[in-house]
């Protein structure tokens, strides 16, 4: 049985483009983590930062 080359020729050309091809994504991403509220860092609170020293 001959071999058909335009028929290999799109198997080779497939199979190539599926190494470049990059994988597909899911439909639904998962949800992302959700952070507790006691960890979470009160707005109402507001940083203390160093005072600038103007000695140094």
């Amino acid at each position: 049985m001959p071999i058909d080359p335009y028929a290999a020729l799109n198997a080779m050309l497939r199979a190539e483009a599926a190494r470049f091809t990059p994988p597909a994504r899911k439909a639904r991403p998962t949800a992302p983590p959700t952070v507790p509220d006691a960890a979470a860092e009160p707005e109402s609170e507001q940083k203390r930062t160093a005072p600038a020293d103007s000695a140094a």
